[in-house]
């Protein structure tokens, strides 16, 4: 079975200059998927929002530097920062997106979908076509659903 058989593909995407504020509604909204995709004019994917991104806004920037680091408890402190409510309009999408993503090509298959997941350890990728276009987003539960669904199980 193809990606392309199994992405979910009622998504919704952001542009860079998307304010903080507006960004924040739509995780509120739309949380079912905790990634979102920042797409060009053309529809092109050059960024990713993560969950983690957000609360990046809320660490001291010490706490950004050992985050990959094992064993290393940098959690304790993220909400004592506090910031100014004006944040939300002066930052933008641009400011916090991840530009450093993996995404999935809709013709490769569910099993190299969910290698792909398991070695990046993320739960959700982006999906994109031979261009670059984002066409949806594959979730763990979406390529579980479909393996059993080859087996005739569901």
């Amino acid at each position: 079975m193809l990606v392309s058989e199994a992405v979910k593909r009622d998504i919704i995407t952001v542009k860079r200059s998307l304010p903080l504020r507006s960004l924040l509604e739509l995780f509120k909204s739309f949380h079912t998927h905790p990634l979102i995709p920042v797409v060009d004019d053309a529809g092109g994917l050059i960024g990713v929002v993560y969950p983690e991104n957000l609360l990046d806004l809320l660490r001291p920037f010490q706490a950004k530097l050992f985050r990959n680091v094992p064993f290393m408890d940098i959690d304790e402190d993220t909400f004592d920062l506090e910031p100014v409510p004006y944040m939300g309009e002066l930052i933008i999408v641009d400011d916090i997106m991840d530009t450093n993503f993996f995404s999935l090509k809709e013709e490769e298959t569910i099993t190299q979908a969910y290698k792909m997941m398991r070695l990046h350890k993320k739960e959700r990728l982006p999906v994109v076509d031979g261009q670059g276009k984002l066409v949806g987003i594959l979730g763990i539960f979406d390529v579980i659903w479909n393996m059993f669904r080859e087996k005739e199980i569901v």
